[in-house]
């Protein structure tokens, strides 16, 4: 009986240090969890932060650019009418001589962070699906912009600075340029000036095509901002 009730002690007390290394080993590995979790979150945190700064650049951007083909809209309307006039005065030509068509200003968009992401694969670590899908969203509409806006003054330029369009262009480099202008703009069905009414027309219609494109990005890029900082708020 000394015996057995020796052997039950030891048994108890083995039962016992087993489980004090188990809840050791559990309060250990929640901890451990716990630590990766916020290391997780301030990384996140971090990064959505920057991510942020990145945009408020592009914003900037956007606001600018649309405030310069705002302005820019009445210059082009003002110049297609005078161009497609039957007969232009002296002033009128001079208003016109040095029509120099659509002006593309560069979005050259701040996108360290979101390349860094991408790169490393942390945007699809995210814990906020939705947050990720808006992101990618934003930065594809991005970069179609950016592709469309190049194809489009390769286009125009083309065109503008095309071989059949130089009778528009020797007399600027003239002391005098006006009686060489006067004598290009008096003869309004040429092929040069055919070419310009076509150039005039299609400034107009770049320039609102994109000051429309700003205005997108520019929602677009509001939109994600707040995006973010509800999901920094929710994080706090």
């Amino acid at each position: 009986m000394l015996t057995e009730n020796k052997f039950s002690k030891y048994l108890i007390y083995a039962i016992g240090e087993i489980t004090l290394v188990i809840i050791g080993i559990l309060m250990a590995l929640a901890i451990n969890d716990w630590k990766n979790e916020q290391r997780i979150h301030s990384e996140e945190t971090a990064t959505l932060q920057k991510l942020i700064q990145d945009l408020n650049s592009d914003n900037k951007r956007y606001l600018s650019n649309i405030e310069f083909y705002t302005g820019f809209r009445d210059y082009l309307k003002s110049a297609k009418d005078i161009i497609f006039k039957e007969a232009l005065s002296d002033d009128e030509i001079k208003e016109v001589m040095f029509f120099y068509g659509a002006t593309h200003k560069n979005l050259n968009p701040r996108t360290t962070t979101y390349d860094e992401m991408l790169n490393s694969g942390r945007i699809y670590s995210l814990s906020n699906e939705d947050l990720v899908n808006n992101i990618l969203a934003y930065y594809q509409f991005l970069d179609e912009s950016i592709y469309q806006n190049k194809e489009q003054r390769k286009e125009f330029r083309a065109l503008f600075y095309g071989s059949d369009f130089t009778d528009f262009w020797f007399w600027r480099s003239e002391k005098e340029p006006f009686p060489y202008a006067k004598a290009f703009f008096s003869s309004n069905d040429s092929p040069a000036y055919r070419k310009l009414k076509q150039s005039s027309g299609w400034s107009l219609s770049i320039n609102n095509d994109l000051l429309n494109n700003n205005t997108e990005l520019l929602k677009s890029n509001n939109e994600l901002i707040e995006f973010i900082r509800i999901e920094l708020t929710n994080k706090k």
